[in-house]
């Protein structure tokens, strides 16, 4: 099953859509690897349509979905897939998994251009290992942060007193405490003020939003973002944004909510990035 509309090729495509199935370091619900599937059934739930833009003319491919067993496979093997999207003059748009794929997307970047690494999470995940394991998911912000990559991180509010402690030093956060003072609006704006780099690599963890939107991802946390409030933050960086990933749906626990969610997402991101001069809010 391809995303739906999805209908370009690869040679004539703006954006390019990866599916990664892997959930190998999953510490709660695991499950993220069906994610890609079910990302793509949601999309076929909405009108390729919005208001007096038609969704179906940016040209979209969709390469299908690559599987890892571990996850230094899955960083050596996908890294390099993401660097030949990026010079090819693509967009990946990479539907995860769990968090852990973002590192070697975020490689990529590094490798081709100055960007910025923007992560939406509930979770600082900064920890140095976690069960053993010094590249899984919840190390990603701080696996990224260690390629001397700008990072900023949206959303927070869960962490270890080491990981905050540890945050508070080597980068930019949010909590969700600071959104719901100041608005996401603000927030979204300062962020774009104090940006160093020309782009930006847009990492979201779907737990970011409140449960009562997004039930099905590997660790939910209560008191999260609206979707209304995730698509303003994304209508407002997309203009910026040169990879998009999205990731940690977990499909079985939930009836195709989270997915559904997901795939909408992923459209907003699509029509805004190829709309930046209408200046959607």
């Amino acid at each position: 099953m391809k995303f739906a509309n999805s209908d370009s090729d690869y040679r004539s495509s703006k954006y390019v859509i990866c599916g990664v199935m892997f959930d190998g370091t999953s510490s709660f619900r695991t499950g993220s690897r069906w994610a890609p599937e079910a990302i793509r059934k949601g999309s076929y739930n909405f009108e390729p349509y919005d208001y007096d833009y038609d969704l179906c003319e940016p040209s979209v491919y969709d390469m299908g979905d690559v599987e890892f067993g571990n996850v230094n496979d899955m960083i050596a093997e996908l890294q390099p897939t993401i660097s030949s999207i990026i010079k090819d003059g693509k967009v990946p748009i990479t539907l995860g998994g769990e968090h852990s794929i973002t590192l070697p997307c975020m490689k990529a970047f590094a490798q081709e251009a100055d960007t910025t690494a923007v992560i939406f999470d509930a979770h600082l995940d900064f920890k140095e290992n976690y069960l053993g394991n010094k590249f899984g998911h919840a190390s990603v912000a701080r696996n990224v942060f260690e390629l001397s990559i700008p990072l900023v991180q949206i959303g927070v509010r869960s962490g270890s007193k080491i990981e905050y402690e540890r945050a508070r030093d080597d980068n930019a956060f949010y909590t969700m405490s600071q959104i719901r003072d100041d608005g996401i609006g603000e927030i979204i704006d300062e962020v774009i003020r104090s940006l160093k780099t020309n782009t930006i690599y847009l990492s979201i963890d779907v737990d970011v939003v409140d449960p009562a939107f997004a039930p099905g991802v590997g660790n939910p946390e209560p008191y999260g973002l609206t979707p209304l409030e995730l698509r303003t933050a994304i209508r407002r960086l997309a203009p910026l944004v040169a990879g998009f990933d999205i990731v940690e749906i977990t499909p079985d626990y939930d009836l195709g909510i989270s997915a559904i969610v997901g795939a909408k997402l992923i459209l907003d991101f699509i029509f805004a990035h190829s709309n930046s001069h209408l200046n959607l809010t």
